[in-house]
Order: C-alpha cells, then sequence, then structure tokens
C-alpha cells in the first residue's frame, strides 16, 4: 500500500523507487501483483507518467486514509509508552529559520505540556509530509500545488546578495547582473518545480551573460557556512536570513526583479479548523522580531494575515 501511495505521488517508477532506495524491477512487479488481487488497472500511461485511473484514485484515497491512520495509531502507542505529553510536529524551511527561531519562546508558551517535534527540509519534502499526515502544519513557501492545503501567508522578504567586504570594498547598494556574473556564485534551489533558481538562470540567459554557479543547494544554512568559512564569491538569499552575517559581509540588493520568498503557515485542508492553525498564528503575530521591533522593521519584510 505504501508502495502504490509512493508510485501515484511520484507519478513514475523510477521516482518512486528511487524515494523508497529499492530498484525498479521489484516495485514495477509489486504493482502487477496488486493490479492482479484488485482485477483492475490503477494506473494508465501517458509519456513517462503514471496517472491514476477512476479505480486508482478511489484506492488511493482509501490506501492514503489506512496509512494515516497507521502512523498516528504508531505514534499514540509510542506516546503512550513512553508517558510523554502530546508532541507537535512542526515543519520548517531553511528560509523561515530566523523568523522561527524569533517566536520559539512563544511557541513553547502556546503549547505548554507539548513536547516539539520539529523537521527541517525543503519546501517539496514538507510538501509531502504534510500530504501524508506526518506534520501538523509547516512553516514554508507555499506549495507547488496549494489546492490540497490552507494557506496562511506570513511575510515576506526580497533577494539580496550577500557578498564578503573584501571581495567588493567599493560596491554600489544594487548589483546588477552583469556584476554577479563576474563572480562565483551560491544559490538556493528547491528539490522539486520551479523556483528562484530558475528564474535568476533565465535572466542570465536573456542578458546573453552566463553565472558561474559554484553550488546550488536547498539549505540556506549550507550556503551561509560556506561564505563564513571564506567562499570568495557571493550568495543569493532570503534577506531573512542575513541578519547574524551583516558585521562581516555586505547585504547588497539585486537589481533583477524576482518574485520576493513568501513565508507561510500551511497546513492540510481537513487540519485547518482544528486548534493548532489558529493557535500557530497568534503565536506568530504575537511574538517575535516583527512585534518587538515595530518601530525598526527588518529591511524587506511584511507581515501578511
Amino acid at each position: 500500500m505504501h508502495y502504490f501511495c509512493t508510485i501515484a505521488e511520484q507519478g513514475q517508477i523510477s521516482r518512486a523507487a528511487k524515494l523508497l532506495h529499492m530498484a525498479q524491477p521489484p516495485l514495477s512487479q509489486r504493482l502487477k501483483e496488486l493490479e492482479a488481487e484488485l482485477g483492475t488497472p490503477l494506473f494508465e500511461r501517458q509519456g513517462r507518467k503514471l496517472l491514476l485511473t477512476e479505480a486508482g484514485t478511489l484506492f488511493y484515497r482509501r490506501a492514503r486514509g489506512i496509512l494515516r491512520a497507521v502512523e498516528t495509531s504508531r505514534e499514540e502507542v509510542l506516546r503512550l509508552a513512553s508517558q510523554s505529553g502530546p508532541t507537535l510536529r512542526l515543519g520548517l524551511s531553511p528560509t523561515c529559520r530566523s523568523l522561527w527561531l524569533s517566536r520559539f519562546d512563544a511557541l513553547q508558551a502556546a503549547f505548554p505540556g507539548h513536547r516539539i517535534g520539529l523537521v527541517v527540509g525543503d519546501s517539496s519534502w514538507l510538501e509531502q509530509l504534510l500530504a501524508r499526515g506526518q506534520l501538523d502544519a509547516a512553516f514554508m513557501v507555499p506549495p507547488l500545488e496549494p489546492e490540497h492545503f490552507v494557506v496562511h501567508p506570513l511575510a515576506t522578504s526580497r533577494h539580496v546578495a550577500l557578498v564578503p567586504r573584501n571581495l567588493l570594498p567599493r560596491a554600489a547598494a544594487v548589483l546588477s547582473l552583469a556584476e554577479l556574473a563576474r563572480h562565483p556564485l551560491l544559490l538556493l534551489r528547491r528539490s522539486v518545480g520551479v523556483g528562484s533558481y530558475e528564474r535568476l538562470l533565465q535572466h542570465f540567459h536573456d542578458e546573453g551573460l552566463t553565472p558561474r554557479v559554484a553550488l546550488y543547494s536547498s539549505d540556506v544554512d549550507l550556503l551561509l557556512d560556506l561564505l563564513r568559512q571564506g567562499f570568495a564569491g557571493i550568495a543569493v538569499v532570503p534577506e531573512t536570513e542575513t541578519r547574524e552575517m551583516e558585521g562581516e559581509f555586505l547585504v547588497l540588493g539585486l537589481d533583477v526583479p524576482l518574485p520576493d520568498y513568501r513565508i507561510s503557515l500551511v497546513c492540510r485542508q481537513e487540519d485547518a479548523a482544528g486548534p493548532v492553525p489558529a493557535r500557530l498564528l497568534e503565536v506568530w503575530q504575537a511574538g517575535g522580531l516583527l512585534a518587538v521591533q515595530a518601530a525598526d522593521p527588518l529591511p524587506g519584510v511584511r507581515v501578511g494575515g
């Protein structure tokens, strides 16, 4: 059942096999055995993509519900065995780290007696965990398929260039694409879907420039650590994640029309009416840097509803 759901979510045997850490032939065989047992095809092939049939769609909904119930039961048994309090399961994109940390004390106060379990990962991965019911909510950029979730916008942050001071001793306040192209670059890239990385490279292409991408990653902390250890280049990151770097590095604007990072609280539709999302929104709006420093807001960040 888990194998079938993974194939349905990935749309390809090869991608599902990679995610499940197994070879393709045995996974294909398992699917054939399941279809033979049920007496009906569960997928139809369109090119390289597998699409659920009507029967497959029904079976997926039932199977996913069963897997969620099993996971919930497992957690309840483990919690009872350890005699611990309830667990609040949260996801956090690395690009939301600084703003989330500023609210941790308020978060603990809002959920007394709870253990907080935090999964830090790329938004694409958090989206999958949410869909499987393995997270109660996540602080992340909006999901690729928002129709399956409830998305509460929280804040936005512009892209900036984080530059070692000795690299550009006479830098302007805003860097052009041409200036970026002269230096090795550290760039953020989400693991699935089109994001700022692809848009930035398209702008380089449109201007006839070839960027020197030294590394791309979904982990903003990794890019910042590379700068700290002496990388002689420029990192393009959300401005919210540069607060601890401002003393050693220049934080410069970009003369590139990139969309802002949009930090959101995301939960499944079936969880939206529960107490957890409402309490998390209260924590966000009542605590942290943006509320404490209202007279001196963080540049490039706006709080949403």
